[in-house]
């Protein structure tokens, strides 16, 4: 079974896990986690069989019986500790703080480990599903050390064999996995950069699966009697940017007058071609924590407000600043951000465009240097927390995930409050509140939940396509 991409993985070491999107889609396969995160958001067993808290900060798992790594290893207790403190420990780890709220791990038995938090912490177990939390083989990780990264071993459905970076990745299936065989016996990533190149091969049956498909091939798909066009929805949102220690969108009422300045539901639904929900708050409905509500809390496009907020906070003239936006990021960004320029100057607001590839445009969003920007958060626990504490916590400003440098004590309090509290109704009430306040406080300009557009044979089948955008392939099958 083959199934391509636009980009190759950086990284097959779980504990480095840089980017969450082409890595997350092989990690999955060659790593397990204690629990699975169904795509609806259900926690269940994995390599845990079975949890309890017995108390606020102290959790219990029971591990599988009879697992065993790919290099023939058992899988016991004392790996859970391994692995977790080597993450926590990695200053290299980009995704630990998801697990850093572990305040040590005791093996009990060798199926049997206690997990003790610094503090009461409601999704803790979401957390563990991430590729961050993935168990590997102490001893493989001993024996190779850097290269770990490029020679993976896991208790997966499937196991490495090769990769030729910038190519092609090969696995096959692990005839030990202790959820059963897989029913396919070859798995191969392949990189494919060129969209049409990649929807091409799929129609001409050189591969069965083609992620990340932008609209324009969308009619390709749709026309092949041979192929389903698949939409999956995702955790992942999509917004404009401010940076609220830049002037003058250091002032709210600015920032609010950029929100109804931008008319986001013709950017999502006409030029983005309705790849996406389109949102007026931070997190869409595929999150936990998400209430219909947040749709009656923002902002719709309106010209005239938008240019007296900006009278009200000293700029009847408007004013000039820049948009950075990548090309080939997200769906029509190029188009959306020639739009946005053009509504901008309806008010006076006179948008010079900063337009490069990712590698150029990210760095200056996390170092504080770009004003506006297009950018996108990934929720890879699909949690609240996730979606809330990183992106408006003060303590999270920069490459952790608070670009926009954004702060308000508030907000501090209701994240740090909703994120100790186990009572999940609590939790929501706690969101729903510092949602309000963030949409007031009008930090982004929202714009939409993102969905996977897939290509895939009619011939596959299985196929788990996760809002966290991984993909997993260990219930799939091909037909003859």
């Amino acid at each position: 079974m083959i199934f391509t991409a636009g980009a190759d993985a950086q990284s097959l070491d779980p504990s480095l896990h840089p980017t969450g999107t082409y890595d997350a889609l092989v990690h999955v396969d060659l790593y397990d986690t204690l629990v699975f995160q169904t795509p609806d958001g259900k926690i269940e067993p994995n390599l845990a069989t079975s949890w309890k808290f017995k108390d606020d900060t102290t959790l219990v798992f029971t591990l599988r019986k009879g697992v065993r790594y790919h290099d023939g290893t058992p899988f016991k207790a004392e790996d859970v500790k391994f692995n977790f403190e080597r993450v926590i420990n990695n200053k290299a780890a980009r995704w630990a703080g998801y697990i850093r709220m572990i305040k040590s791990v005791k093996v009990l038995d060798d199926q049997t480990v206690e997990i003790k938090l610094k503090n009461p912490y409601g999704p803790i177990l979401a957390n563990l599903a991430i590729p961050v939390a993935a168990m590997a083989s102490p001893a493989a990780v001993k024996k190779h050390g850097k290269d770990f990264r490029r020679r993976p071993v896991g208790t997966g459905p499937f196991i490495f064999k090769k990769w030729e970076p910038g190519e092609y990745m090969q696995f096959e299936a692990n005839p030990n996995y202790w959820g059963g065989r897989p029913a396919i016996d070859q798995l191969e990533f392949r990189v494919i950069p060129e969209d049409t190149t990649r929807v091409l091969q799929l129609r001409a049956g050189q591969s069965h699966l083609a992620m990340y498909l932008p609209p324009a091939q969308m009619q390709e798909v749709e026309k092949d009697p041979k192929l389903d066009l698949v939409s999956a929805p995702l955790f992942r949102v999509v917004y404009i940017g401010m940076n609220n220690l830049i002037k003058p969108f250091d002032n709210p009422l600015v920032r609010r007058a950029m929100n109804y300045a931008i008319d986001t539901q013709v950017i999502v639904d006409k030029l983005m071609m309705k790849t996406g929900k389109h949102l007026r708050g931070p997190f869409g409905p595929a999150t936990w924590g998400y209430d219909p509500e947040f749709e009656k809390m923002g902002y719709s496009y309106d010209p005239e407000k938008a240019k007296r907020l900006l009278r009200e906070a000293g700029f009847p003239s408007g004013f000039e600043t820049d948009l950075w936006h990548p090309t080939g990021k997200y769906t029509a960004d190029k188009i959306a951000a020639e739009a946005i320029q053009a509504q901008l100057a309806k008010v006076g607001v006179k948008a010079k465009l900063r337009t490069g590839d990712w590698g150029l445009v990210a760095p200056t969003i996390r170092n504080g240097k770009a004003p506006v920007y297009f950018y996108g958060w990934g929720v890879m626990s699909g949690d609240a927390d996730m979606a809330m504490y990183f992106k408006f916590h003060s303590s999270m400003w920069g490459a952790q995930g608070n670009s926009d440098r954004y702060k308000n004590p508030v907000v501090d309090k209701l994240l740090e409050q909703a994120r100790s509290t186990v009572d999940a109704g609590k939790r929501k009430a706690l969101y729903k509140e510092a949602v309000k306040v963030v949409i007031q406080d009008a930090p982004w300009v929202f714009l939409k939940q993102e969905v996977m557009l897939v290509g895939k044979s009619k011939k596959l089948h299985g196929v788990i396509l996760h809002p966290s955008e991984r993909v997993y392939f260990h219930k799939a099958r091909l037909d003859d």
